[in-house]
């Protein structure tokens, strides 16, 4: 599957994912009560929030791969897509996000195996889940290219390559979020390299300029997953 069954592992995983309400509460502590009030509010920091990236959405058809509840806390908003269908592998998330975005396509799926067709999108995003998935970073990439057109986005937190702040970014993510995978800036861009996209955009975000924003152009001769018959 695309991603671990939540409700069987972690205790992090279970109560995250298991649970919408408890899901969007970690992000309100993590971007108002972290960031905001602590990093910026006491230790004046700059929040460096993800920036707007209407230009590249705007009348676009946008696939959101593990969509969780719909709320898009964690990346650029969807607001300015002409059509967005979104998926998630956890039943809950899928039956929260069709709640709160009605007008969107919400289905349940495996972002290793989306069932829609080859460049059925303009543009696929991916915010804050590739470290949830066992499969590593190039398949995930090479099958959201397999469904678009033009550009996927990707926007995950990652280590640095060394010191002190990669190992509290690994006791943070494994006590708190769980996930499986961990990525360096330099590993997610090599493996979108690898797959012939072309990366179009690189930033970083956070306080701790430990979020990665990365717009990555998928060209027609793309590396890409298995076409299925849908």
């Amino acid at each position: 599957m695309g991603a671990p069954d939540r409700r069987g592992g972690s205790v992090a995983e279970r109560v995250l994912f298991g649970h919408p309400r408890f899901y969007r509460l970690k992000f309100f502590l993590i971007e108002t009560v972290i960031w905001r009030w602590i990093f910026a509010g006491i230790f004046r920091r700059r929040v460096n929030p993800v920036p707007v990236i209407d230009d590249l959405i705007r009348g676009k058809h946008v696939l959101l791969a593990a969509c969780g509840p719909g709320d898009v806390s964690t990346g650029p908003a969807l607001d300015a897509a002409a059509a967005v269908t979104a998926f998630d592998l956890s039943e809950e998330f899928v039956l929260a996000c069709r709640r709160r975005r009605p007008a969107w396509d919400v289905f349940q799926g495996d972002i290793l195996a989306i069932a829609r067709p080859d460049k059925s999108h303009d543009l696929a995003a991916l915010y804050s889940s590739l470290h949830h998935i066992p499969a590593e970073a190039e398949r995930v990439l090479a099958e959201l290219a397999r469904v678009t057109r033009e550009r996927i986005v990707i926007l995950e937190g990652v280590l640095p390559e060394t010191g002190l702040l990669r190992g509290a970014l690994r006791v943070w993510y494994r006590a708190f979020d769980g996930g499986l995978r961990y990525y360096t800036q330099r590993e997610l861009l090599a493996a979108a390299e690898r797959l012939g996209l072309v990366v179009e955009r690189v930033s970083v975000h956070g306080p701790i300029g430990h979020m990665l924003l990365a717009v990555l152009a998928v060209p027609p001769t793309a590396a890409t997953g298995p076409s299925q018959d849908r």
